[in-house]
């Protein structure tokens, strides 16, 4: 995890970026957007950085506040006479301005609300989230005008977000995968990692983590289903069967979890050899053509058709878990095996073709760091250094 010296560096010294000169509409600012920069090594015992977030116009006193919301809740509609600065800290949230779509907020986000502008904020619907909330000191007392209910029917009517149709192929799928990294999918690490490594009693934990923060039943169990061409059928079974009974204990316990969507079916005539092959040059981001030439110059067709027909090409069809999701579950895998550097160097160039810059591969490996084991994320580290340094 990057070291929470960033935040306090932040707002010991906040003359950093400052927002476009329109004071009167909501304004949220990406995580990835911020520049991360190194401190100063005279100042400090090892190494540590910092990011300048945007300036809160203010001219008083500040009130701060953490605020937690469990998934699925929300404010009413607000405003705020001095306005109010947000940092999401944890999970995954939403925000609306009145009569503006609804938008989705992520861990490392700044929201600027301008004075008395309309507008909800909270958890998202399967995944908690807190942030940290500023306002200028109101003299009154008054920092905050409660209004109405949300009505979020309404609301995700007028704002759907734009989401791939069935009839989108799995390689237009595969182009439109999200370089944000969501809870749900920071929450796949620990769960492939300790599946990989075959330790029962932490996967468990685990599972648990994922279902609370919006994992469904469905995608979890995708998750080993891609897993079994990495670790094999043993360890991946092993998964599903912890899997089954926590789930069977969760039920007597009168926890009912989100079952999700089931993949979509392709036709009997589909050629899943053929799409392995399409699925292949998105992800690497090369040639139809030579995606098309067999592994090691067909020195094994059985191989060559069940890394690119099974894997890339039928696992991939399967829409119920993205590109970006089973690359975010190899990673994980790769990561707790020894002898398998240039596998993950290539899966960590197809992550990054898929959107996920620097800043997220960095909090993946820190995940992986925190919740699985230091040195395995220490040489997934490395690696990354490596194909970042020879691009």
């Amino acid at each position: 995890m990057k070291n929470q010296i960033n935040t306090l560096l932040m707002m010991s010294s906040i003359s950093g970026m400052a927002w476009a000169d329109s004071p009167t509409e909501q304004r949220i600012t990406r995580a990835d957007q911020f520049s991360i920069q190194s401190a100063p090594a005279n100042f400090f015992s090892g190494n540590a950085n910092f990011s300048r977030l945007p300036v809160m116009p203010s001219q008083g006193d500040i009130a701060p506040a953490v605020v937690n919301f469990a998934a699925g809740t929300i404010t009413n509609w607000h405003t705020h006479p001095k306005g109010q600065y947000l940092i999401v800290t944890e999970g995954e949230g939403r925000t609306q301005e009145w009569g503006k779509p609804i938008q989705t907020i992520h861990k490392g986000d700044v929201i600027w609300c301008p004075p008395n502008v309309k507008h909800w904020h909270g958890a998202s619907e399967h995944s908690s989230m807190s942030h940290i909330a500023m306002s200028p000191v109101a003299t009154d007392g008054k920092s905050v005008t409660w209004l109405e209910k949300v009505n979020l029917s309404t609301e995700q009517s007028q704002s759907q977000e734009q989401k791939p149709s069935p009839s989108v192929t799995t390689a237009q799928a595969i182009q439109l995968s999200s370089k944000q990294l969501s809870t749900q999918q920071f929450s796949l690490i620990p769960i492939a990692a300790f599946t990989a490594i075959g330790d029962m009693n932490k996967l468990k934990p685990a599972l648990i983590q994922g279902l609370d923060r919006g994992l469904t039943v469905n995608e979890i169990k995708e998750v080993f289903a891609h897993q079994y061409a990495y670790v094999g059928f043993p360890r991946a079974l092993n998964g599903m069967l912890t899997f089954k009974r926590l789930l069977e204990e969760r039920e007597k316990q009168g926890i009912h979890d989100l079952q999700g969507a089931t993949a979509s079916v392709l036709p009997n005539t589909t050629n899943y050899y053929q799409l392995g092959n399409e699925t292949l040059a998105k992800l690497q981001k090369r040639e139809l053509s030579d995606a098309e030439k067999p592994l090691f110059e067909n020195f094994s067709p059985t191989i060559d058709y069940a890394l690119k027909a099974h894997l890339f090409g039928y696992l991939f069809s399967r829409d119920n878990l993205s590109a970006l999701d089973r690359e975010l579950v190899v990673l994980s895998t790769l990561s707790t095996l020894e002898g398998v550097d240039s596998q993950l160097a290539s899966h960590l160039k197809i992550t990054q073709n898929l959107g996920v810059d620097a800043v997220h591969m960095e909090r993946f490996i820190d995940v992986l760091s925190q919740q699985v084991d230091a040195e395995m994320a220490k040489n997934t580290q490395r690696v990354f250094q490596q194909i970042s340094s020879n691009p």
